[in-house]
């Protein structure tokens, strides 16, 4: 298997790392598997809005909070 925190590395800007690998580790493993096949299918666009989706799962079940680098692109921030 895939080492997430070199693939978050790798495809998530700095200042966005901390928050992607929170956003994968409270992330059903059926979610995380599919950020693993974007990554290794080079889809490293998908991969970035695949977090976007898991942290508006995440915000909506209330286990994050709306703020930081990912989420829905078009909420008023």
């Amino acid at each position: 298997m895939c080492n997430l925190k070199k693939i978050v590395k790798e495809v998530i800007r700095k200042e966005c790392r901390k928050e992607a690998l929170e956003i994968l580790k409270l992330s059903s493993q059926e979610d995380v598997d599919k950020f693993i096949e974007y990554y290794e299918d080079d889809n490293f666009n998908i991969c970035c809005l695949h977090l976007d989706f898991l942290k508006e799962k995440l915000v909506k079940a209330k286990k994050m909070k709306e703020d930081g680098c990912f989420g829905n692109p078009f909420s008023k921030k």
